[in-house]
């Protein structure tokens, strides 16, 4: 099989269509996903593929959504909702010259600067990492990059000096380490693209954090606080890493890696040296983002998707199926991986899968039942975002599609 990455896969099947003003829900005696909201942030493409911020900001529930349009126009920014209704309350624009499908990469809320107040920040096509007032949008910090940002910067104390570091790796595998005013404490080029989103723990456990990153060439790579690589797993997948998240499994040392390829490889990787522990083949185009004890058992599981449209539930500690549910029967291009949290509020955590042909499911993850959904007729090509942006302790679903509407959701167990 010849070898396709994401990346060109995002380039080459984003198809104009029409698109569905009103989504479709059924609820059942399990439970209800009910649609509060679609923002008034629709394109004229259908190749939105960044997930959204959400939090509450000041007092004010608020979600950051970034929004990519056609190449050469204004349509592309960094678009401030309020979550009660979706309406906007401000965008930080994209220079046309840099309007493309990947225009704002993943935000995050985060206090990058330690003086106690959360912003926004953003990598984008004008390759720039930066640091927005939530409440206005005026640009508080900026960094170049060497090329546009494709994952969200990860902001925390890497070093253990007491402060945090906004670390940000552009889609060229520059990795740049951060301080809050824009030193660079570090930084190093990689020879691979980056796709798979990086993240900071304490991976080989000796109570200091590590930084992990993932690159094309299937090698998946640990930095120590201070810049030093502590391993270098050059076959850790076969293909490219373009989903990668982390784990703790029981009666193992520190935290360990999830990687999934576009070949389809699924694998854990051991955080002390880089070993690949197990590895599992699903097919084309394999997702992962969520990980949890979602049955009970004491235990982790690993939420996986691929190409063929199958959700899997994987036993984190050797990558036995637990159980497989089909979310969508359609030709779908890829599948974006599941978020799970407690959406219901009962103390019990669910699963929100998405399919790429636009429906949106709540799935038990004791047993993979299907508890109701939701469908648009519009591409979605990324991982929901779960967050509680009200202050009710309670998370709530967020979507984007690819057309570039935000989705807010609420969830009501029977």
């Amino acid at each position: 099989m010849r070898l396709r990455t994401f990346a060109a896969l995002l380039l080459v099947v984003f198809v104009l269509g029409g698109v569905a003003l009103f989504g479709v829900s059924g609820g059942t005696p399990d439970g209800t996903l009910t649609e509060r909201w679609v923002s008034d942030t629709a394109r004229s493409i259908e190749g939105n593929h960044h997930a959204t911020a959400v939090g509450t900001v000041n007092g004010s529930a608020m979600v950051y959504a970034p929004i990519s349009g056609t190449s050469g126009t204004d349509q592309c920014s960094l678009v401030a909702l309020h979550d009660e209704n979706g309406s906007r309350e401000w965008k930080s624009q994209i220079r046309p010259a840099n309007c493309t499908i990947h225009s704002v990469a993943d935000p995050t809320l985060a206090d990058y600067d330690d003086d106690g107040t959360v912003e926004v920040l953003a990598a984008t096509t004008e390759q720039t990492v930066t640091a927005h007032d939530p409440d206005t949008g005026e640009v508080e910090f900026r960094h170049d990059l060497t090329s546009y940002g494709y994952t969200k910067p990860v902001v925390d104390d890497l070093t253990g000096d007491g402060s945090s570091e906004t670390v940000v790796v552009d889609v060229r595998g520059t990795v740049f380490v951060l301080e809050p005013n824009g030193t660079e404490r570090w930084t190093d080029r990689l020879d691979s693209y980056t796709w798979a989103q990086p993240s900071v723990a304490d991976f080989d456990g000796d109570g200091e954090s590590e930084l992990v990153v993932g690159l094309r060439s299937g090698t998946v790579q640990l930095y120590e606080s201070d810049g030093r690589v502590r391993w270098n797993e050059t076959d850790a997948v076969e293909g490219s890493v373009t989903w990668m998240t982390t784990v703790d499994v029981p009666d193992r040392t520190g935290t360990e890696i999830i990687v999934a390829s576009t070949e389809g490889t699924v694998a854990l990787v051991d955080g002390t040296d880089g070993s690949v522990v197990w590895e599992r083949d699903l097919g084309e185009y394999a997702a992962v983002h969520a990980t949890g004890d979602g049955d009970g058992d004491g235990s982790r599981e690993i939420y996986a998707v691929a190409r063929d449209g199958d959700l899997r539930s994987l036993r984190a500690t050797d990558g036995e199926t637990e159980w497989s549910t089909t979310l969508t029967t359609a030709d779908v291009q890829m599948m974006p991986p599941p978020s799970m949290g407690d959406i219901a509020g009962d103390g019990d955590p669910e699963l929100v899968a998405v399919t790429n042909d636009g429906v949106v499911s709540v799935v038990d993850p004791d047993s993979g039942e299907v508890l109701d959904s939701y469908e648009r007729d519009v591409a979605i090509f990324t991982h929901p975002t779960l967050a509680d942006g009200d202050g009710d302790g309670v998370p709530d679903p967020y979507v984007i599609y690819g057309d570039g509407r935000v989705v807010a959701f609420s969830f009501s167990s029977e």
